[in-house]
């Protein structure tokens, strides 16, 4: 794999830099002052700058400013990388069985007759007390999945998520950032996806969501693995995704 024109460090020393990453995040910091709310009304159609870390997902830009980040930083953005591919690889996580055994859900829903489209699911895991810090990159919050008509759940990148009010580490800087969606919230229930039109059934309320996530995917360059939505043109130039869908 290739990272921002250097090979990948290799899995010896991304394990020791990763124990050091680790330490590093601890736990997820209050969002004091509010880092998950936007300097933006969330209808603005503008993006945030490129050095922001956190904010609604239209507000940021797809790909992370990997030339404001410091050497450091890039060195630990590639020890996470790493540190997901081996674990990827040690828990077989391609494999829907395996993943089912390590508490992942990965039953999807049926397709309506005739679409074709590629969609990009989420496998989460069950409920688990912290123990640690919140991001594990041995162990994500969800395993994100390509389905594609024709073909097994393909994977493709991982997720994590924060608690209400938390705002999420960024131990490799700018190329770390944490996205919010857009979501009905009813009380102290988890915010549910708007219905057609952006509207919200009734006893819910269009708002800000207040828990943030990070996706990592498993693309050959730093700039995309650190994505906010799936980067399609990457994932089919590093044939993860299959020929006839990236057409």
């Amino acid at each position: 794999m290739v990272a921002d024109g250097e090979a990948v460090i290799s899995r010896r020393t991304a394990g020791a830099l990763t124990v050091g990453v680790l330490v590093f995040v601890g736990e997820a910091a209050p969002a004091i002052p509010p880092a998950l709310v936007c300097k933006m009304p969330r209808q603005d159609t503008r993006t945030l700058p490129a050095a922001a870390r956190h904010g609604l997902v239209q507000h940021l830009e797809q790909y992370p400013a990997v030339g404001l980040a410091s050497p450091r930083d890039r060195r630990v953005a590639r020890a996470i990388l790493s540190r997901l591919v081996e674990s990827a690889e040690r828990g077989s996580w391609r494999s829907l069985r395996a993943a089912r055994r390590a508490g992942y859900a990965t039953r999807t829903r049926s397709r309506a007759a005739g679409d074709r489209s590629v969609r990009f699911f989420h496998a989460e895991r069950r409920q688990e007390p912290r123990r640690g810090s919140i991001f594990d990159a041995a162990r994500p919050k969800a395993l994100i999945y390509a389905n594609v008509p024709g073909h097994a759940l393909i994977l493709v990148g991982a997720m994590w998520s924060t608690r209400d009010g938390e705002a999420g580490p960024t131990p490799a800087g700018p190329i770390m950032r944490w996205h919010s969606h857009v979501v009905c919230k009813e009380g102290t229930k988890r915010g549910l996806k708007p219905l057609a039109g952006g509207k919200c059934p009734p006893g819910a309320r269009l708002t800000q969501g207040a828990s943030e996530m990070l996706h990592v995917w498993f693309t050959g360059d730093l700039r995309s693995a650190y994505a906010i939505t799936a980067p399609r043109p990457e994932l089919c130039g590093a044939s993860v995704l299959p020929r006839a869908s990236c057409r």
